[in-house]
């Protein structure tokens, strides 16, 4: 008998049919997963990621458990620098370390115990040798260094190159401290580490790609409100802090703890932008604080390593960041 009209009597030809329509099937989704992996990668690769870290939080990996001392309220601080306009851009702009307005905390105490982060990192010869390694410091260097630090808050959110401790490694990573973050600072007003994890710091590297920031935010966040801390033309002797309870102005020698803090008579709190004081007078300490040489505290060396921005708006260094 003949075969039905359009039918076929080969059952292996109709067995085919489905197997034939599932390959296709996958092979299509094989083909879009890896179209869409492909864009992905794509726009990782146009990305660059800047970690955003609350003053108090404890990121992954930290190097020691937190130094930091408690941190009163913001409250009568000056407000963050307007972000900026551009569509699509982001400006983070530079201060020097002696300008007022970019540190506080409050007078006669200290917000970072340096001695004891000095004596945590020491117990690890490794640890202690990959933090040294970030600041070009050996591991003899890292005492001293750290008890010179100056124990401040940042007051604006500040842009940083960070670090995180992993498998024996300095790990860096772009971020933004939020304001309230306890840090020790360098001679030039430069911070040097973030007290909440021990982790030693660097002045931030120009991002070019587009700015993705990861992390959990806080109210008050604006990407183009951050700034980052440039270091001084010179050494400063003493750092002019902002009290952040009161408003009021202070003076703390370099590498002072809080005992030797001065009143500024008659210096109200900036309710502008950050200002623009070029540096302390050693007359106004009353005395001079001695210490290690420039090359470790913070050289020539390493500021040329440090300053890959553009320069200048008006006279001060800053950079657009995309975003």
């Amino acid at each position: 008998m003949p075969p039905p009209e359009g039918g076929s009597t080969d059952p292996h030809r109709r067995g085919r049919r489905p197997v034939l329509l599932i390959v296709g099937l996958a092979l299509f989704a094989i083909a879009t997963g890896l179209f869409f992996l492909g864009r992905q990668a794509d726009q990782a690769q146009q990305q660059e990621a800047v970690r955003l870290q609350p003053a108090a939080a404890i990121a992954p990996d930290p190097f020691t458990p937190s130094v930091a001392g408690p941190v009163p309220a913001l409250r009568a601080v000056p407000p963050p620098p307007a972000p900026s306009p551009e569509s699509g851009k982001v400006r983070v702009a530079g201060h020097y370390g002696s300008e007022p307005g970019l540190f506080g905390g409050t007078v006669k105490a200290s917000t970072c115990d340096a001695r004891r982060l000095a004596n945590l990192l020491l117990r690890d010869p490794h640890k202690s040798q990959a933090w040294a390694g970030t600041l070009g410091l050996t591991t003899a260097d890292l005492r001293p260094y750290l008890t010179g630090l100056t124990p401040a808050v940042v007051i604006v959110d500040t842009r940083v190159t960070g670090h995180h401790y992993r498998e024996g490694r300095a790990r860096p990573h772009q971020a933004v401290l939020q304001a309230g973050t306890a840090v020790l600072l360098d001679r030039y007003g430069v911070p040097r580490v973030r007290c909440a994890t021990g982790d030693p710091l660097r002045p931030p590297a120009a991002v070019t790609k587009k700015v993705v920031y990861t992390g959990r935010s806080w109210r008050g966040f604006q990407a183009g409100g951050t700034v980052r801390v440039l270091p001084a033309h010179q050494p400063l002797d003493a750092l002019v802090l902002t009290d952040v309870v009161t408003g009021e102005r202070f003076i703390r020698p370099v590498g002072g703890t809080g005992a030797t803090d001065r009143n500024v008579a008659g210096t109200p709190v900036s309710s502008g932008p950050l200002g623009t004081v070029a540096a302390v007078p050693v007359a106004a300490v009353g005395h001079t604080v001695t210490g290690l040489p420039l090359s470790v505290l913070a050289g020539k060396a390493w500021r040329a390593a440090e300053a890959p921005w553009t320069c200048c708006g008006n006279g001060r260094p800053e950079r657009e960041e995309s975003s």
